[in-house]
């Protein structure tokens, strides 16, 4: 990992200390690390504010908020971790689009008020906040669902 992105990824530890102190709960905190990435530019593999991709954004938001060190593929996220089906938007949440084999080839983390972090190189200026009807425009060809972070799973 180079330096900056070690720093950036103390910084986003940081503030999660910070928004812990005021009071934030885990949702609440977990949408304030995903607006973090807004503007991040989008480089495969990586997971800092300085750079990120999809899953990239969400495991190291949730790293943040529980002080883990986990790096998993969007897929991986979508099977291993994020199993609940959403039915409202209470708790950490996903947005996962899956290819015809069923396998999860994008994930864009819930940041609450309707939107969700898309780290992608389809976006313009790196990552963006996206409603849900954006994010099924733009990612059409695959089938969405939206899950919900299994209890004690990342923690």
């Amino acid at each position: 990992m180079k330096d900056y992105s070690k720093q950036a990824e103390e910084s986003l530890k940081k503030y999660s200390d910070f928004l812990e102190a005021q009071g934030c709960g885990k949702m609440e905190m977990f949408h304030n690390l995903l607006a973090e990435f807004n503007g991040t530019p989008y480089v495969w593999g990586d997971e800092t504010t300085e750079s990120s991709d999809c899953s990239g954004t969400v495991c190291a938001s949730l790293n943040a908020l529980y002080k883990k060190n986990i790096r998993v593929t969007a897929d991986s996220l979508y099977r291993n971790y994020f199993t609940v089906p959403a039915e409202d938007y209470d708790g950490i949440q996903a947005a996962f689009f899956l290819n015809n084999e069923g396998k999860a080839v994008h994930v864009a983390g819930y940041m609450g008020k309707g939107l969700f972090m898309n780290e992608s190189s389809l976006e313009e200026h790196g990552g963006t906040p996206r409603t849900l009807t954006e994010l099924k425009r733009i990612y059409s060809p695959f089938l969405f669902t939206r899950r919900k972070l299994k209890e004690g799973k990342w923690a």
